[in-house]
């Protein structure tokens, strides 16, 4: 469902966009309507490309946090273990 949502509004910016540019030009805005075609889907295609950069930025995201939980989780057995040495051999 995101996925449409994301392709549904960059198509709807890119029509914006195109009738905003006849505005400027001051032509009318239902002339030359492949015009229309192409800039909807063109921005279409822009945010299918935005959609799954996001996807794929939330996956190495996902993956540096469970390296960083690992990582963690030694530094804290090494620590536990180093310390558990430490006390141990204060003792004697």
């Amino acid at each position: 469902m995101p996925l449409l949502s994301y392709i549904a509004g960059f198509s709807a910016l890119g029509f914006g966009v195109r009738c905003y540019q006849l505005a400027i030009l001051k032509r009318n805005i239902f002339d030359n309507l492949g015009g229309h075609a192409l800039s909807t889907a063109a921005f279409a295609g822009i945010g299918y490309y935005a959609y799954n950069a996001e996807q794929y930025q939330r996956e190495l995201i996902a993956d540096k946090k469970e390296q960083l939980l690992r990582m963690r989780e030694k530094d804290e057995t090494l620590l536990s273990s180093a310390s558990g040495r430490v006390s141990a051999s204060s003792h004697h």
